[in-house]
């Protein structure tokens, strides 16, 4: 019994000795690299504009009178110095009358003088006195065409009139709001941001900014103007941002969401597919001398698409994109050169 056990343990010894001589070694596994690639972190701060236009006024008239003429509908197009509201100005142009027949008498006044000092026929005192009224009734002529000019609303600049509430044969006064007018050639976007962002906000630099009724992409708008000074209440600081609006797309008024973003320390930059988690830390795969090496990492922000993280690892490092799930530390991988040669990256 004793020599059959013997025997049978010397079988079983080599019987395995043989399996595990005859065991294959592990196959390489197939993956995908590609370098590393480092990519700065976005900070993004987002506040809500309200938009105005580039030049807006409320028109109101100079004097108060009769409305004899309203020369537009709302929402036209004006030219500036176009007339849009006339008054009564019938005294104004029978004023303007009189003075000049008063100024050509008093010039012919001067001229009869003039010849007459020049025969010594009167003193100097008669003719300066002469010239005095002719000067006088230049500025009367003046004033009379100032006062007429008062009955006529004109267009301060090219731009929309709004509505208004004026009538023909409406007697208004010089409180009296008749419209408004706007240039929308361009819009001021009036945004306020936190004190800790004031760094950002700085003239000429361009910003996204994005209407809450309007699904197209954000619209680049530049900021023209900046306050003097942080709010002591509120504690934001306060910006104005221009867009261009030459095809009359957005009105004033119109809110908008505004983001200033700002790029700060360089990390690296995975894809989502690439990025693996362990019991206690997330981690990727480096390809090392055709090797598969786990190097933990930890996430720093994530963007779309691909996350940053930072670790132990180097710009000339072959991160491991895809054929990830199966992988083992120190594990054979294979991959296809072809696709580094094509980006001039070797191994």
């Amino acid at each position: 019994m004793k020599s059959l056990l013997i025997a049978f343990c010397l079988g079983l010894s080599l019987h395995s000795s043989i399996s595990y001589a005859q065991q294959p070694e592990p196959r390489e596994t197939l993956v995908i690299v590609e370098p590393v690639t480092f990519e700065r972190e976005r900070n993004r701060i987002e506040a809500v504009g309200t938009a105005e236009a580039v030049r807006s006024v409320t028109l109101y008239p100079a004097v108060g009178d009769r409305v004899v003429s309203i020369n537009f509908e709302p929402g036209d197009l004006v030219e500036k110095d176009e007339v849009l509201v006339e008054l009564d100005a019938r005294r104004q142009r029978v004023a303007v009358e009189q003075a000049k027949i008063n100024l050509r008498d008093a010039e012919r006044t001067v001229e009869r003088l003039k010849e007459s000092r020049d025969q010594g026929a009167i003193p100097q005192s008669q003719l300066d006195n002469a010239i005095l009224l002719r000067d006088l009734a230049r500025v009367q002529l003046e004033s009379a065409r100032i006062n007429l000019e008062d009955r006529f609303v004109r267009a301060p600049f090219k731009g929309i009139i709004g509505i208004t509430d004026v009538e023909v044969g409406d007697r208004i006064t010089e409180q009296t709001a008749i419209a408004t007018l706007d240039d929308r050639s361009s819009l001021l976007i009036d945004f306020r941001i936190p004190e800790a962002a004031v760094s950002l906000a700085n003239e000429g630099a361009t910003i996204a900014v994005e209407p809450w009724r309007y699904s197209g992409p954000p619209v680049m708008a530049e900021i023209v103007e900046l306050d003097s000074r942080i709010n002591p209440t509120t504690r934001l600081y306060r910006a104005r941002a221009k867009i261009d609006n030459s095809n009359d797309e957005f009105l004033p008024g119109a809110s908008f969401r505004t983001a200033l973003e700002v790029k700060g320390e360089e990390f690296v930059s995975v894809p989502e597919s690439a990025l693996s988690w362990g019991p206690n830390t997330p981690y990727i795969w480096l390809s090392e001398a055709g090797t598969a090496e786990r190097v933990s990492v930890q996430i720093e922000q994530r963007l779309a698409g691909r996350v940053l993280v930072s670790g132990d690892i180097q710009r000339d490092d072959l991160l491991i994109v895809e054929g990830v799930q199966s992988l083992r530390d120190g594990q054979k991988v294979t991959f296809d050169r072809s696709r580094l040669d094509a980006q001039g990256v070797s191994e």
